[in-house]
Parts: structure tokens; C-alpha cells; sequence
């Protein structure tokens, strides 16, 4: 595993942007892998409601006492709010989800993670690299072949 996916998966305090009501986003499995291998995960929905039965917040920046990462899991358009709002909870390094379908940002999300001061990675997903998970492990392998990730996350630093 690289240097920038080993220290993101060793943050605690971790919010998931993304998460949905009716269970089926990426995010909530996301949500679901963290909180397994002992991160404390805040979902982020604008609704605010209790998803799997865990309270959501409907920013990542109304999360009390902030946060060290955000893993987002939305499309492009949203991605770039959350990644200022990810700088005001304070987070450190932020993850752009990009899975089989389409990523979790662009240009401007990048830019903005930037502004905020965020370590960024922008490939992948975060369960490549829990254990145990078969599948996600093979995607990691796949999407390499593909060079659709790196062979080396590095995380892109602020300026």
C-alpha cells in the first residue's frame, strides 16, 4: 500500500459524503467498510436524517469537532462545496471516489481541495485497500491494468 492511502486509512475521525436514504450509493458501503475496520464515520445527506441506522449530517462542516478526511461520493457538481466545507471541519486529506461509473470530481472540486490546504487523492476507493475485500482488491488490480489509478497514489499537495 502507498504512503498517501496508508496515512488516509489511518485517520479516525472520517465523514462520507454521499450516503444515501435508500442504501444503494457506493457511499454507504464506504460508510459501512470504515466503520468496520474501527474509523468513526459521519454520513453526509443533505437531509440530515438517520441512515443504517446512524445520524447523518447534512454538511461535512456541521460535524461537531470536525474531522480528519472526508471521502466523497457524489457527483462533480457537488464535490466541489464539500471540499471547502471539508477545509472548514478542519480535514486534512480529502479521497474523490472514482469507481466503474462516473468520479466524484473535477477541475474545479480539485482546485477548491487545493484552496482549502487538503492532501487530495483522486483515484480509486478507499475499500481497494481494507481488508478483507476480495472484490474491491481485484478492482484495484483492474483498474491498474487499465492505468485507470496509478500503480502509486500520491496524494497532491497544497499550494
Amino acid at each position: 500500500m502507498d504512503e498517501a492511502t496508508r496515512t488516509f486509512l489511518e485517520l479516525k475521525r472520517v465523514a462520507v459524503a454521499g450516503v444515501s436514504r435508500s442504501g444503494r450509493s457506493p457511499a454507504n458501503a464506504i460508510a459501512k467498510k470504515l466503520r468496520e475496520t474501527g474509523h468513526e464515520v459521519f454520513a453526509i445527506n443533505p437531509s440530515g436524517e438517520t441512515i443504517d441506522g446512524e445520524p447523518s449530517h447534512p454538511t461535512v462542516d456541521a460535524i461537531e469537532g470536525g474531522v480528519e478526511g472526508v471521502v466523497v461520493v457524489t457527483n462533480p457538481a457537488q464535490a466541489k462545496v464539500i471540499a471547502e466545507q471539508a477545509g472548514r471541519a478542519g480535514a486534512t486529506w480529502i479521497w474523490f471516489h472514482q469507481g466503474m461509473g462516473p468520479v466524484s470530481f473535477d477541475d474545479e472540486a480539485l482546485a477548491a481541495a487545493r484552496e482549502a490546504g487538503l492532501q487530495v487523492i483522486a483515484a480509486g476507493c478507499p475499500m481497494m485497500y481494507c481488508e478483507p475485500d476480495v472484490f474491491h482488491r481485484c478492482a484495484r488490480g483492474l483498474f491498474r491494468l487499465v492505468r485507470r489509478i496509478p500503480a502509486e497514489i500520491e496524494a497532491t499537495a497544497s499550494t
